[in-house]
């Protein structure tokens, strides 16, 4: 599964006490390591180096699920069309989309019905060329369709090895699924509880009758993120399913379901006037985490402070979450740019990317257009340099796409590590890391959640380079990109390599700069850049 980015690894506490000892703090990621004792960005630090420098807003787009356009942290800082009349039902602006007031649903009907359901591009890309390129090699392949090729024979094996890994352990799933099902009706019934947690299990202590029943929910609800019985249950309900569609995915095409229920044909980028309005049904709440961390309004008392003090998020909901259609990300950048965005935001990937070149396209135009892309590394504990994850900062011709960073997730001593144990990495790919473990964010109606993932760390950026965009505007595009990565720290111990508790390295092994991100650094660089 892929990322929004794969989840947010959502943990309800806002102070808790690290492995290293020291306290977990609320927003540690904006303290100060000299001064703080954290590995923070030095966000206050920042803004003591500004205090006598202006700002100019600056319209940063966020390319999500969706956003909460009520949230009140974040309705004051939200992006509106100047030439369009919300909720008139007449395009005013000419731009061939009706009542795009906040920005644009590209995952949506006309009749403002929205897609709440995504197809793996692996299994959609199998099919899309099955009959092109079934049996062929790839000297019978024509140049211009190279890297669908390319794509489809990914594609095709990573069926394969889902298929081959699902046999080998789906009778097994299927008796525990069974055998646990019942385990927990039985708990249920005797706990009185639908949902139990672990201290529920403390009263059955002297009952004899319950002892094995309860050393099993002690030993699952212990390895249970969220430890309670229901979030196991859904947990494992979805590995199950995950298993059965992978052993059908070879033989039954997949729904066309955005394709139908949107009228518009996927694959045809000359199709562009598709969509709605409607940025909020179904799955706003990864939209309204990230977009809170770049700009929600500081120092108002509410919620939380966004790292950047005077931009306007524009929310383009194109992705589901995962394996998001080319075209749709395509067209979202576009229509960031065409808008006025001067940094947008991307926390997603996916495996399989086989309309590429229109994406390459796109960011390009950004680049043309002097706009940021930020992009999270995912959250697979993979390696960047030998899985490809897109959107990627290299065209399919190799070349270079420098207004572009891809962020890893960092943390810090107070929580175990400094590298996040889920992050992607790659030392060329990855160009720097930023706070993406135990990051509080905004959510949608009213309040704030602890959560982790590198969708986390990919806004922490995007807010940096918006701050340099607001108080340094004649910076380009390529500069605050080459700022940002310039000036970050490099940790002064060996870090753990994501997906390892024990192998220790340095960080210049996982990304390209060798650093995390400082927005304290960053000004004082930007200061010194001339003009």
């Amino acid at each position: 599964m892929r990322f929004i980015v794969t989840c947010l690894l959502v943990l309800h506490t806002f102070v808790a006490i690290g492995q290293s000892g020291k306290p977990v703090v609320p927003d540690w990621h904006y303290l100060d390591y000299t001064t703080d004792g954290y590995l923070g960005i030095s966000l206050q630090q920042a803004y003591d180096l500004l205090k006598n420098k202006k700002s100019t807003p600056v319209i940063v787009a966020v390319i999500d699920s969706g956003i909460d356009t009520l949230q009140p942290d974040l309705k004051p800082v939200l992006w509106t069309n100047p030439k369009e009349i919300p909720n008139n039902k007449i395009d005013d602006d000419g731009n061939g989309l009706v009542d795009d007031y906040y920005g644009w649903n590209y995952l949506g009907a006309a009749n403002g019905e929205n897609l709440a359901m995504s197809i793996g591009d692996e299994y959609r890309t199998y099919y899309r060329f099955k009959n092109l390129f079934e049996n062929k090699t790839e000297k019978e392949i024509p140049d211009s369709a190279s890297w669908q090729y390319r794509e489809w024979r990914r594609a095709k094996l990573r069926l394969e090895e889902g298929f081959n890994n699902a046999q080998k352990v789906i009778g097994a799933v299927r008796k525990n699924f069974r055998l646990i099902a019942d385990a927990n009706t039985a708990m249920q019934q005797i706990t009185g509880k639908e949902v139990f947690f672990l201290k529920d299990l403390d009263s059955l202590k002297s009952n004899p009758a319950t002892k094995d029943l309860r050393r099993l929910w002690q030993n699952l609800l212990t390895e249970q993120p969220l430890g309670n019985n229901q979030a196991l249950m859904k947990d494992f309900t979805n590995y199950k399913q995950s298993l059965e569609d992978d052993l059908i995915k070879l033989t039954i095409p997949p729904d066309e379901a955005r394709n139908n229920l949107l009228k518009d044909n996927g694959y045809d980028i000359n199709s562009i006037h598709y969509g709605n309005h409607n940025l909020t049904t179904h799955s706003g709440y990864h939209g309204t985490s990230v977009s809170s961390i770049i700009g929600a309004v500081r120092n108002n008392g509410e919620g939380i402070d966004g790292i950047a003090d005077n931009v306007k998020i524009m929310m383009i909901r194109g992705i589901l979450g995962k394996d998001e259609f080319d075209k749709d990300v395509a067209l979202s950048i576009r229509y960031a740019v065409d808008h006025g965005a001067r940094v947008i935001n991307m926390s997603f990937g996916k495996y399989i990317s086989p309309d590429k070149r229109w994406v390459d396209e796109a960011i390009a135009y950004a680049l043309s257009k002097d706009v940021v892309l930020v992009h999270a590394a995912g959250n697979d504990a993979s390696d960047n340099d030998a899985t490809d994850n897109y959107p990627s900062s290299y065209t399919i011709q190799g070349k270079p796409l420098p207004n572009l960073i891809q962020v890893g997730a960092s943390g810090d001593e107070s929580l175990g590590r400094l590298v996040a144990s889920f992050s992607n990495y790659g030392k060329k790919t990855v160009d720097v890391f930023a706070p993406g473990m135990q990051i509080r964010c905004a959510i949608v109606g009213k309040g704030t959640e602890i959560s982790s993932g590198t969708s986390l760390a990919s806004p922490v950026v995007a807010g940096i380079a918006a701050l340099l965009r607001s108080y340094f505007p004649h910076l380009s595009a390529t500069e605050v990109a080459a700022i940002i990565k310039e000036s970050g720290t490099v940790p002064s111990k060996k870090v753990l390599m994501p997906g390892d508790d024990k192998k220790l390295v340095a960080l210049s092994e996982l990304c390209a700069t060798g650093k995390i991100v400082n927005a304290a650094n960053a000004v004082r660089l930007a200061m010194k850049h001339k003009h």
